[in-house]
């Protein structure tokens, strides 16, 4: 699953109650096993955040069930997303700037991926900008495990190559024809 999935999906208490929508999950730079879910409600002049713990997942799909009440989740309520030393947030991945080992620009995060169990990030996907019509020059899904460094820049421990310009050609007219 990838997070622009589930960003967005309301939030279901225990007791069938909607508390709020999915904005943001908070994981750890170096395991990425995501410690929090932030859902938000009410209008943007009186946005309030509720913490939702992972581990109260009963079921995610078209909507994130959990096993906590609306009103225990009323003493985790924040107006904002606090910030923590040794975690981000997605929402602060997306838009990245991705660097390889050889210090080029692989491109920027357009999205990244997670799993369900254990709750935790597995990748990123890395858009390479200047292709034609709007279309990325390249894509590439990245695992956590080529990750070396996730701070103001994501670093790699590999190279990206891009693709020669006839594979990128080739691969155009593959998609063109989906």
């Amino acid at each position: 699953m990838n997070v622009k999935e589930l960003l967005g999906i309301k939030i279901i208490d225990k007791n069938g109650k909607e508390v709020a929508k999915v904005a943001d999950l908070r994981f750890d730079v170096k395991t990425y096993n995501i410690s929090a879910i932030y859902g938000s409600a009410g209008n943007p002049i009186s946005k309030k955040y509720y913490e939702v713990d992972p581990a109260s997942i009963i079921a995610m799909g078209e909507y994130l069930l959990i096993s906590q009440t609306i009103e225990e989740l009323e003493e985790t309520v924040v107006t904002k997303i606090p910030t923590e030393d040794g975690t981000s947030t997605i929402n602060q991945g997306l838009e990245k700037t991705v660097i390889d080992k050889e210090g080029n620009i692989a491109g920027k995060i357009t999205n990244i991926e997670i799993e369900k169990d254990p709750f935790a990030v597995t990748g990123i996907i890395v858009e390479k900008a200047g292709g034609s019509f709007g279309k990325p020059k390249a894509k590439y899904s990245i695992n956590k495990e080529d990750i070396t460094t996730n701070g103001d820049y994501v670093i790699l421990n590999k190279v990206i190559e891009e693709p020669k310009e006839e594979e990128a050609e080739e691969a155009d007219a593959e998609a063109d024809e989906e």
